[in-house]
């Protein structure tokens, strides 16, 4: 059953005044779309009735009785042929009417459809750029607990050799303590030694840093040419004294290059810097 909004609604939309469609409504008791249109036609001549308060209705009483002789236009009488064809092209109208409506609705969905879907690529790439950010601060502390643990073990085989060495002295100097003088009296007059011939591999790089301040000094390392920039950064930051913790910036000071923070997360081979580099810190 329709409401009486729909039913005004339908009336208007083919082409009848509110507040005539009101009064309409009002003649045929509410009884719908039907009695409403045929009241309507067949007053498709009286005026539009005002809406104004009762101060206005008042007013217009007054000018009413004081116009003598005038009267309401008598009602038309169509005939049912007539009715018929101003019935089909009423329908006709609010069909119109009602596609427009409708394609009205589904354009503004459509709107809103767009406007939801941009608005959610925006939210996925913040979310993406996000997870990003979090990877690569996952990477960064992997790499640097991996170097860690492998200096660790490093200093732990240095300490063994060097008490199996210490062992090893003094056993010998407990067991024959004249070929401790003979070898410490060798000590004194070494025989000249070559100086070490060292070839990095090609799949290594041996880079040697230098801090831009003067009172630290050069560090040397090898790395795989396959290990990205950063893990060179991490090296220097837990071996220098003098660069701080926060992570520093490399440059080259020939050919000139300083590098950009998305270079440190591309391998050493792909950045011009094998077999071997000179890297300076630029705080």
């Amino acid at each position: 059953m329709s409401t009486v909004s729909e039913v005004m609604q339908t009336l208007m939309d083919m082409g009848f005044h509110e507040e005539k469609v009101k009064l309409a409504l009002a003649e045929t008791s509410w009884k719908g779309v039907e009695p409403a249109m045929e009241w309507l036609l067949a007053h498709i001549n009286d005026p539009v009735p005002s809406s104004g308060n009762g101060a206005n209705e008042t007013e217009e009483g007054e000018a009413s009785t004081e116009e003598e002789g005038q009267s309401k236009p008598p009602p038309i009488v169509l005939t049912e042929e007539e009715r018929k064809e101003k019935l089909a092209k009423l329908e006709e109208l609010r069909i119109q009417k009602r596609k427009e409506r409708e394609d009205s609705e589904k354009a503004s969905e459509i709107d809103k459809e767009k406007k939801r879907i941009s608005e959610g690529k925006v939210l996925s790439t913040i979310r993406k750029s996000h997870e990003d950010q979090e990877m690569k601060k996952i990477a960064e502390e992997q790499r640097r607990e991996k170097l860690e643990t492998q200096m660790a073990k490093e200093r732990v085989k240095a300490q063994i050799e060097e008490d199996k060495q210490r062992r090893r002295e003094e056993e010998e100097r407990r067991r024959n303590p004249q070929l401790v003088i003979q070898k410490k009296a060798l000590h004194l007059h070494p025989l000249p030694q070559p100086p070490p011939l060292w070839m990095p591999p090609q799949n290594t790089l041996r880079p040697a840093f230098k801090s831009a301040c003067p009172t630290d000094p050069t560090l040397v390392q090898t790395f795989s040419v396959k290990e990205p920039l950063s893990a060179v950064r991490l090296f220097v930051a837990m071996n220098s004294k003098e660069v701080p913790k926060a992570p520093c910036n490399f440059m080259t000071s020939f050919p000139k290059k300083i590098f950009s923070e998305d270079e440190y997360q591309r391998p050493l081979e792909s950045l011009d810097l094998v077999p071997s580099a000179v890297l300076i810190v630029k705080k």
